[in-house]
């Protein structure tokens, strides 16, 4: 009977995949059965009925008689479906693609932080550095920027740039593609990849979490967004190409689950599961760090496989290994994949750069290989490309640049850890057959300095592989040891990994879950730099002495013997900004979203009202009420309000405030509140507030909260409004409506104002901004500077130096570079090459426009430079 159900044809774009993932057919199976019910969310419901009876019928058949394991498969809980094995399918060690064992070495690249222009760029330098597969999450804000009507409306939703990603990285460049569309990617991205505009639609403002939760209201629109990304990822998988054609070979649900804390996860789960698989998603789809589908007896989750992220400390690499063990034994029928290894770190406002982060080169050569002693076939470095927060979309409290010390930086440059992926990649791709299905694991090392681990994984036909690493980061370690593969290495104390505020969060494995082989023990003679790790392959019938140590050396990158010299400007022109324009009614308790904006920009709100000589003297206070605790700056009959809370420091720095993401605010928590006595006065009166959206948080209430000003009004005291003020609304700063950010702008008016051009501009640190005073809410600066060509055969990637205070946004050329925070660390702020004016004859024009904080808006220097040490010479 079995041998009668015919599978959809590869390349068939034709109806849905005959998938195992059918809840409706599932749940009337369980009800002719007996089974116990699972719930399932309205939505799927609306899509099953559109199903004939026959696919139905086909489901309920292929669950009672079960099919065919693929090549290898263990037969472990609820037996793993796949719709098109001969295309693509997995067992206990390994994906296998068009019939053949592959190792996935996947780097991740975020498309949305690079510009396009320079996409063909990163991904030559990805296939140099020996990978096969790219990774990328796909954020839901990115691509319906704007509220839609209802659930049916995806009139609003723009996929064009994911689909041009994809067509490059497979048609081009041959990668097989991983995407991630979360709906929760967190990311450091804003609001974790949830529109703003969803928090219209939250069915609740209690003290419990909507989104990510089980409540039918959030899955239905996680559906919905789902509905749309996963037609053109079914579009694009390997299923639907013609064979020997690269295509998405995996997709990911959720992400990081268990850092989330609610019941029934299952349920979102599911949902999730079957909105991926009722558009045609028939790649295999996983998980990451999501304890609900390891293990999973579920009919529905059992298909999904669990990965592991790895972020540990500097000498923590033998917990890769020890993790990935435990990982395997859980999952004995699915492979064991790292999704994200750690390539580097972010950087947060007020606090340092990723580069200051103690994840360097030898660790991440040190986690890759112990992930692979530990049996991993696959490995995702997150990053492995640096990007930016162009326009301010990294979540609140980041910085512009998301560079993460990853391999490529931010400006395209590769360094140490560059190097150390092409080693890796090379040993795989020389081992792959061998390693994909090795057996074995951490061992004792008998003779070994206690800071020596590693173990040993044999081939089907006998290559050993023997994995070697010095914890010390400090001292080089030699010596002889006597590797003993039958006697496990238990871990030497808790394990754990560290989490996006940097707390170590502990990690439960299984004891004693390595595999165990029967090969005698065998001497090695080893050498090892301080934190240096390696892997020596002895093939069959060979002697330790005969073996080849990994990684080998890497050919150094060439760069240019000289630089271009700096630039220093020496005038800018300034102007504040007059923030009049086109103002528009707004109606009472109108946030953000619902007038158009979802984005990070600057708004202004104005008031006019009279008042009687009396109550200009007695209501002395303003008292504002945000959706989301953003800043606002006020000015009152032309004059700098005093703020009261939150405190100046506070509204200068701009940063996360992590001690109330844990509480909603309140319809009456007045988190601004200014001192207008003596601003006011008999007669008509003008407030005009200045709205600063200091980033959209990515993770607890307030991701789920819209931004704006709620209300607004003068009160005598600081617990509740007086006098409720009526306003108007313009929803972007003067200067960016008529165009002042724009290179053929011309600037009559302006006041032109000198520049230091001899103190040297540091490129990063905290609290070095320069010291001015408050005098307006909003101030802009334009300068225009020259750069040389670029040398024949050379690639040199420009920065921008800048001291100054305020906070605000830059544009080169017209394009949006990102946020300028004057609490730093960063001070460096990259100028990508494709936006960029070289030559003779060639004017470049940087915009900055700035709110004033206590500091003011004082642009006290700024220099272009190149990068130093990071151009290179081209093939």
């Amino acid at each position: 009977m079995r041998a009668c159900l015919k599978l959809p044809e590869r390349g068939c774009v034709e109806g849905q995949p005959q998938h195992l993932a059918s809840s409706l057919a599932l749940q009337k199976f369980e009800d002719c059965c007996g089974w116990s019910k699972t719930t399932q969310p309205r939505s799927f419901f609306r899509q099953s009925l559109k199903k004939t009876l026959f696919p139905w019928l086909l489901v309920c058949v292929t669950v009672l008689l079960g099919s065919a394991p693929a090549k290898g498969q263990a037969s472990v809980g609820v037996e793993k479906k796949f719709p098109q094995p001969q295309v693509i399918h997995y067992d206990g060690h390994c994906l296998t693609i068009d019939g053949k064992d592959t190792f996935i070495r996947s780097a991740e690249f975020h498309y949305f932080r690079t510009p396009p222009e320079l996409w063909r760029d990163r991904f030559q330098k990805i296939k140099d550095a020996g990978f096969n597969t790219v990774d990328t999450y796909v954020p839901w804000n990115w691509h319906e920027r704007e509220m839609p009507s209802d659930l049916n409306d995806f009139s609003k939703v723009d996929l064009s740039e994911f689909k041009a990603w994809l067509d490059m990285a497979q048609n081009e460049f041959g990668f097989y593609t991983i995407v991630r569309p979360g709906p929760f990617i967190c990311a450091e991205w804003a609001g974790g990849g949830y529109p703003r505009w969803l928090a219209k639609f939250a069915p609740t403002t209690g003290d419990h979490f909507w989104l990510r939760s089980p409540e039918d209201s959030d899955i239905a629109w996680s559906v919905h967004w789902y509905d749309a990304v996963c037609k053109v990822i079914a579009q694009e998988q390997i299923t639907r190409k013609p064979k020997g054609a690269k295509g998405i070979i995996l997709m990911q649900i959720e992400n990081e689950y268990d850092a989330f804390k609610c019941d029934n996860k299952q349920k979102t789960l599911r949902a999730l599961y079957e909105a991926a698989t009722n558009s045609g998603v028939n790649v295999p789809i996983f998980t990451c760090l999501t304890r609900e589908c390891r293990e999973s007896s579920d009919l529905v989750l059992s298909q999904v496989f669990d990965c592991d992220n790895y972020y540990v400390g500097l000498t923590a690499a033998p917990s890769c290994a020890e993790r990935m063990m435990s990982l395997r034994a859980k999952q004995p029928d699915a492979p064991g994949f790292v999704t994200e290894l750690q390539g580097g770190w972010f950087a947060l406002v007020g606090d340092r750069l990723s580069e200051d982060n103690y994840s360097d080169a030898r660790h991440y050569n040190a986690i890759s290989l112990m992930s692979l002693l530990g049996g991993a076939t696959g490995l995702n470095t997150y990053m492995f490309v640096g990007g930016t927060e162009f326009g301010g979309w990294g979540a609140r409290g980041q910085t512009t640049t998301y560079d993460y010390n990853a391999p490529i930086r931010e400006w395209g440059a590769r360094g140490e850890k560059y190097l150390v992926a092409e080693g890796v990649n090379q040993f795989i791709r020389e081992n792959e057959t061998q390693l994909l299905r090795a057996n074995g694991g951490p061992c004792e090392l008998q003779g070994s300095p206690t800071n020596l681990f590693g173990g040993v994984r044999v081939g089907p036909d006998g290559t050993r592989f023997v994995f070697l690493d010095n914890t010390d980061p400090k001292n080089p370690v030699a010596g002889k040891v006597t590797v003993m593969p039958g006697n496990i290495v238990k871990p030497s104390g808790p394990i754990y990994n560290i989490d996006q505020d940097g707390n170590r969060v502990l990690i439960k494995t299984d004891d004693a879950v390595a595999q165990t082989n029967t090969i005698p023990p065998f001497e090695v003679t080893y050498d090892l730099a301080a934190l240096g790790a390696k892997v020596l392959v002895i093939p069959p019938d060979k002697t330790p002495a005969e073996g080849v140590w990994y990684p080998k050396p890497q050919k150094p990158i060439a760069r240019p013997a000289t630089l271009p010299a700096p630039v220093r400007i020496a005038t800018a022109l300034k102007r504040n900004d007059p923030l009049d324009g086109q103002w528009q009614p707004l109606p009472a308790g109108t946030s953000l979203p619902e007038l158009g904006v979802n984005d990070q920009r600057y708004v202004v709100y104005r008031s006019k009202f009279s008042l009687t000589a009396n109550a200009a003297t007695n209501l002395s206070r303003l008292l504002i009420n945000t959706f989301t605790r953003d800043l606002v700056f006020v000015q009152v009959n032309g004059q700098i309000a005093k703020r009261l809370y939150p405190s100046d420091a506070y509204a200068a720095a701009a940063t996360r405030d992590t001690k109330k993401s844990f509480s909603r605010i309140g319809l009456d928590e007045f988190d601004n509140r200014f001192d207008v006595g003596n601003l006011l006065h008999a007669g008509t009166n003008e407030i005009v507030q200045l709205y600063e959206n200091i980033g959209f948080e990515h993770g607890y209430f307030p991701m789920e909260e819209l931004s704006g000003i709620r209300k607004a009004g003068l009160s005598d005291n600081e617990k509740s409004i007086t006098r409720l003020l009526d306003w108007q609304v313009m929803t972007n700063v003067s200067g960016v409506t008529d165009g002042w950010t724009q290179p053929g702008f011309v600037a009559r008016g302006w006041k032109k104002v000198a520049l230091d051009t001899k103190d040297s501009i540091p490129r990063k640190g905290d609290g070095i901004e320069p010291k001015g005073k408050q005098d307006a809410l909003f101030t802009w600066y334009r300068l225009e500077f020259k750069l040389p060509a670029t040398p024949a055969g050379e690639w040199i990637p420009w920065r921008l130096l800048i001291n100054a205070s305020g906070n605000g946004y830059m544009w080169l050329n017209g394009h949006d570079i990102g946020r300028h925070w004057e609490i730093g660390p960063q001070r460096e702020f990259y100028l990508p090459e494709c936006w960029l004016k070289l030559g003779s004859g060639q004017t470049n024009v940087l915009v900055l426009g700035l709110c004033q904080t206590m500091n003011g808006a004082e642009l006290h220097s700024v220099e272009v430079a190149p990068y130093p040490d990071s151009g290179e010479l081209l093939p």
